[in-house]
C-alpha cells in the first residue's frame, strides 16, 4: 500500500514535469511523420503493409526510450537526496525497500504512459492507413519492456549516487556504451579483434538494446538480413521463437537483476 501510494506521487510529479510532454510528443510527431509518409514496400506479419514506418518507429524507441527511461529514473533517487527531500521522507513510518519500489513504479508507469500517448496516436493513424493493429502492439509490448530494464538500471545508477548530475553523467555514458556496442560495435569489434563467432552472438543477447533490435526483427518477420551477421547466426541456431526468447529473457533479466541490484545498494546505504 505504501509503494502504492509513493508511485501515485511519482506518478503526479513525473507527468507534471516537462521531460513526460517532450517524449510523449517525439513519438507521436515521430510516428504520425512515419505512418504519413511510410512506404508500403515491406512484407510484414503476411501483410504488404508500412514496413519502413514500423522499422523506424522500432530505431525511434531504440534511442529515445532508454534514454528517456535512465534520465528519468536516474534522478529518482539521487535528486531527491541531493535536495533533502529524500531525509524527510525516509523520517516517515516507511521502509527503504518501499520507497525504492515506490520510486521504480512511479517513474515506470510515468514513462509507460507517455509511450501509451505516443503510440496510441500512431496506432489510430495507422489503423486509418490500413495498418494491421497487431504489428503496433507488439512494438509498444516490447518498448514498455525495453523501458521497464533501463528504469531498473537508472534507479541502479541513481541509488549509487550522491547528486543528480553525478547521475544523469552516468546514465547519459550507459546510454552511448550500449548504443555504440550495437549491431555497427559488434561488427567493428569483430574487424578489429577477431572476436569469435560465439562471443558476439552472446554479447548481442546481453545488451539490452540488440536484444530488442532482434526480438523485434524476429517477431515482425522483417527481414532477416535486418539481423546482421549476429543475429543471422542467432536465428539459424535458436530459430526465430528462440531468439524472441532468448531476447525476452534478457530484457527480463536486466529488468529484474537491476532492480535487485538497486535496492541492495539503497536499502544498505546509511
Amino acid at each position: 500500500m505504501t509503494a502504492r501510494l509513493l508511485a501515485q506521487a511519482g506518478v503526479r510529479e513525473s507527468v507534471r514535469a516537462y521531460w513526460f510532454w517532450l517524449n510523449a510528443g517525439i513519438f507521436v510527431a515521430g510516428g504520425l511523420l512515419l505512418m504519413l509518409f511510410g512506404q508500403v514496400d515491406v512484407s510484414l506479419l503476411g501483410y504488404r503493409s508500412y514496413g519502413r514506418a514500423l522499422a523506424g518507429l522500432m530505431q525511434l524507441a531504440l534511442f529515445v526510450v532508454p534514454l528517456m527511461a535512465l534520465l528519468s529514473s536516474g534522478a529518482a533517487i539521487a535528486g531527491a537526496r541531493e535536495t533533502g527531500a529524500l531525509d524527510y521522507l525516509l523520517a516517515q513510518p516507511v521502509t527503504r525497500e518501499e520507497v525504492f519500489a515506490g520510486k521504480w513504479l512511479g517513474v515506470t508507469a510515468a514513462v509507460v504512459a507517455s509511450l501509451v500517448v505516443g503510440y496510441g496516436a500512431t496506432g489510430a493513424v495507422a489503423a486509418v492507413k490500413g495498418v494491421p493493429a497487431l504489428p503496433i502492439a507488439m512494438l509498444l509490448l516490447f518498448t514498455v519492456v525495453l523501458a521497464a530494464a533501463f528504469v531498473s538500471i537508472g534507479l541502479w545508477v541513481s541509488a549509487l549516487s550522491s547528486t543528480r548530475g553525478r547521475a544523469t553523467s552516468v546514465v547519459f555514458t550507459l546510454w552511448l556504451a550500449f548504443l555504440a556496442l550495437g549491431s555497427l560495435g559488434l561488427m567493428a569489434a569483430f574487424v578489429r579483434w577477431g572476436l569469435p563467432a560465439g562471443v558476439l552472438q552472446i554479447w548481442s543477447l546481453v545488451n539490452p538494446v540488440e536484444a530488442f533490435r532482434l526480438a523485434m526483427i524476429a517477431l515482425l518477420e522483417a527481414d532477416p538480413g535486418l539481423l546482421g551477421p549476429a543475429g543471422a547466426a542467432l536465428i539459424d541456431n535458436l530459430g526465430r521463437t528462440g531468439l524472441i526468447a532468448a531476447a525476452s529473457g534478457s530484457l527480463a533479466a536486466w529488468t529484474a537483476l537491476a532492480y535487485w541490484a538497486g535496492r541492495r545498494a539503497f536499502t544498505s546505504a546509511t
